[in-house]
């Protein structure tokens, strides 16, 4: 081979190889730029601090009547609820009650509470829900399996906060307790406020007075 022939090649095989490295090198930097964006958009948003989170569930209120047994399967059945004096009524009665005191409150449905930094960051917890057939709706069932076990897996708990909790019979008012028991938060007597034999006056007194307790042990 001439020596022509010879530079021709070494230059190139030179010029491969720098092909080969710009090649390598800007592959590399496309995926760590792919993985820092892939990274930042895993990253979960921040969960703005609350003094007071309501977590509630309640029925539909005007929902349609339950299909009769005679109708067999149904895809899904609403559970109808007072128009007056429902758990989702009395716990923005509750919220209102809490701001005026001039404390900031979230409340939440317990189906779309699925974050448990909102319980960590709050400094109060409140339940409430109906009575369904001696328990609790299937919603709140669902909170405390999906959102509270996850502080108790991973042994957070809730000290120093206040947790308390409200129903409409005593039955559910001493299980929901009982949940909160749990979480080592510092508990506050609650409330049986139901809108069946209990007038609307009455009903505000005691969301009234489970407002102040409330604000009396977070001070």
């Amino acid at each position: 081979m001439s020596a022509s022939r010879r530079l021709v090649a070494v230059l190139g095989g030179v010029i491969v190889a720098l092909l080969l490295t710009g090649y390598m090198a800007a592959r590399a930097s496309s995926a760590a730029q792919g993985e820092g964006a892939a990274a930042q958009a895993a990253a979960p948003e921040a969960v703005p601090a609350r003094d007071v989170v309501i977590i509630w569930c309640a029925g539909t209120p005007g929902a349609p009547a339950v299909p009769s047994p005679e109708v067999g399967p149904v895809d899904a059945v609403t559970q109808a609820t007072a128009e007056a004096g429902n758990i989702k009524e009395t716990a923005e009665k509750l919220g209102k009650e809490l701001e005026a005191a001039g404390h900031s409150v979230l409340l939440a449905s317990a189906e779309e509470c699925r974050d448990p930094r909102v319980l960590v960051n709050s400094k109060a917890l409140v339940l409430a829900c109906p009575d369904y057939f001696g328990l609790p709706p299937w919603q709140m069932v669902r909170f405390f399996d999906e959102t509270l076990y996850r502080l108790y897996a991973a042994r957070v708990r809730l000290d120093g906060h206040v947790v308390t909790a409200f129903a409409t019979t005593d039955r559910i008012l001493s299980t929901l307790e009982g949940v909160l028991g749990s979480t080592g938060g510092k508990a506050v007597k609650g409330a049986v406020i139901a809108s069946r034999h209990t007038s609307a006056a009455d009903r505000d007194a005691l969301v009234k007075q489970l407002a102040e307790r409330i604000a009396a042990a977070l001070k």
